[in-house]
């Protein structure tokens, strides 16, 4: 048989070792609850290890670098450009903006004007080809009173009326400010003989109206309405009607 005092020492023994393997345990869960309190702060995550003790998964941790951790967080993406179907609808309503303006402006007629007899008159500036000085004019036997003669124009030989006596109005004097406005009516060349000109210019067409019958001094088939500007009449000549018969069978008529 033993000592009765051997056992107790065993006993003793047994217990010391039971609760220094004891101590560890309880020191592992309250590290793991400090743990498990970092991992709620907001941070980088670190990935557990499924074993081990609490003291090596704290040093992985302040070994880890945080370049490494922070790479595997999402990067948010940048926002796009503007889509293009809206940029375009844009564009295209200020276009639209501008057409719209466009179709408000007022028509015009474009005329050259010249004097006879001391009022203004215009034709349509289309018909104009150019206005020159009086050069020498060839006269025309047989020839009607209101047409002057022939000009030789660069090798084209171009009859001259004298438009003032052809409306009846008298007659063109020879002088520094006479000029001949050479014409294409009905593809022939005319030259019409004025006592000066005057000058190119837009008319709004809401500012023409037809002429009065009692204040034309000349046949009113011949007028197609009359300007009103701010300071000036300027009556517009048709000339299809006040060369008619010359444009049919008069003498030496250039073709265009």
């Amino acid at each position: 048989m033993g000592r009765p005092g051997g056992t107790g020492k065993k006993a003793k023994t047994q217990a010391r070792k039971q609760g220094r393997a004891a101590a560890p345990r309880r020191g592992g869960k309250a590290e793991a609850k400090v743990l498990s309190a970092a991992a709620a702060a907001p941070g980088p995550r670190l990935t557990l290890p499924s074993s081990g003790l609490a003291s090596d998964i704290l040093a992985l941790a302040a070994v880890t670098p945080l370049a490494a951790l922070a790479e595997r967080s999402p990067t948010p993406a940048a926002p796009g450009p503007e889509p293009a179907a809206a940029r375009s609808h844009n564009i295209s309503f200020f276009g639209s903006q501008t057409r719209e303006e466009r179709k408000t402006v007022e028509a015009t007629e474009h005329l050259a004007t010249f004097y006879l007899a001391g009022e203004e008159y215009g034709v349509d500036v289309r018909l104009v080809q150019e206005i020159i000085r009086l050069a020498e004019i060839t006269q025309v036997p047989r020839a009607p009173q209101f047409v002057k003669g022939v000009i030789n124009l660069r090798g084209r030989i171009i009859p001259v009326i004298d438009l003032k006596r052809k409306l009846g109005l008298g007659e063109v004097e020879p002088g520094k400010q006479a000029r001949i406005v050479v014409v294409r009516v009905r593809e022939r060349l005319l030259g019409l003989l004025v006592d000066g000109a005057s000058q190119v210019l837009k008319v709004p067409v809401s500012v023409i109206e037809a002429a009065p019958e009692e204040v034309v001094e000349i046949d009113a088939s011949y007028i197609r309405g009359v300007a009103k500007l701010e300071k000036r009449l300027i009556i517009l000549v048709d000339l299809q009607k006040v060369l008619s018969a010359e444009l049919r069978d008069g003498p030496g008529l250039a073709p265009a």
